[in-house]
Formats: structure tokens, C-alpha cells, sequence
């Protein structure tokens, strides 16, 4: 799990003035309200109900975030898609506890008059279900740092174009220049 981030204005590091200055910059390029870019919706997401719902969400909520280009669009097309899977299987595990008679209240008592086989049957299918939900919140949330959605993401996407506006160009020394 990455550290604790540090906003320019708190680093205790010693850095050169150009340094703090390509780091600000950078931070601003990420952090607050800027332009929006128009991004390219897949198609599948289009198809997709839940799935363009999402998108459309996400778009709203980041809207003049400089973190997303149209190279992007395929990645958030993909956490989307899984946002939308992951949707539908809590709903699948809803509809089967209903089958099964089981709510909250009635859990136990519920059990109890169900016969051995389909309680086993359908406790591994709500194993099953559970599972795959564990998966695909662990994968969401890798999307969502991937993408900056996080904000260690967002600070991460910072210090990576600090870090590279800090470095001279190879060809900076030459030609006397």
C-alpha cells in the first residue's frame, strides 16, 4: 500500500526552487478544476445500461480534472463495465437469499427449516457470489488508483509529472543553448 502523500506546500524535503516549482505545477495539472477533455465512450459501454450510467457519472463528477485523455477511454470503459458486473452480482446474491427465505430477521429460523442438500447448495452459491464480489472490488479499486480516480491516484499522477518536468531534456546541453 503506497505512503502517505505530501502536498507541496507540507514537504519538509529539500528541493531547488525549479524543482518545488515543476512540482506545483504539476499538482495543479492534477488537482484542481480545469478543462474538461472529451472522451471517446466505447461502444460496449453504450450497449451496456449500468455500464454507460457509470460513465456518464464519472465524466460529470470529473469534469475539469485534467487526468483522463482519449488513450484513457478503454481503461475507464473496462472499471465501468465492472462497476456494472458488480452491481448485477449483488443482486444475484439478493435474489437468491430471497429464494432461499432468508432475510436478515429470519436467518436463523430460516436455516433451520431448509434441508440439509439445499442449505449446502446454496450457501456455496452465495461462497461463489461473494467471492467473485471480493474480486471485483479489489480489481475496482486498482482500476480507480490506475486511473487517478483515488486520491493517492490523483497525487501519485502529480509527483510522476513533477518528477518528469524536473528532469532536463538529453538534448538541453547542446548548441550551447
Amino acid at each position: 500500500m503506497p505512503g502517505a502523500v505530501k502536498s507541496s506546500e507540507n514537504m519538509t524535503k529539500h528541493l531547488t526552487e525549479a524543482e518545488r516549482e515543476a512540482r506545483r505545477q504539476a499538482e495543479e495539472d492534477i488537482l484542481p478544476r480545469l478543462v474538461r477533455r472529451k472522451l471517446k465512450k466505447p461502444a460496449f459501454v453504450s450497449r451496456n445500461k449500468q455500464a454507460n450510467a457509470y460513465w456518464n457519472q464519472i465524466l460529470k463528477r470529473m469534469e475539469g480534472l485534467a487526468l483522463l485523455d482519449d488513450l484513457d477511454s478503454e481503461m475507464l470503459a473496462g472499471y465501468c463495465s465492472m462497476l456494472a458486473r458488480r452491481d448485477e452480482t449483488i443482486l444475484l446474491v439478493g435474489r437468491l437469499m430471497e429464494r432461499m427465505g432468508v432475510t436478515e430477521a429470519s436467518a436463523a429460523s430460516s436455516s433451520a427449516d431448509m434441508e440439509p442438500e439445499d442449505l449446502l447448495e446454496a450457501v456455496g452459491k452465495l461462497n461463489v457470489l461473494n467471492g467473485k464480489l471480493h474480486t471485483l472490488d479489489r480489481t475496482l479499486l486498482q482500476y480507480a488508483e490506475k486511473l487517478g480516480l483515488t486520491p493517492s491516484g490523483r497525487v501519485r499522477l502529480a509527483q510522476q509529472r513533477a518528477k518528469a518536468a524536473a528532469e532536463p531534456e538529453p538534448d538541453d546541453d547542446l548548441f550551447g543553448d
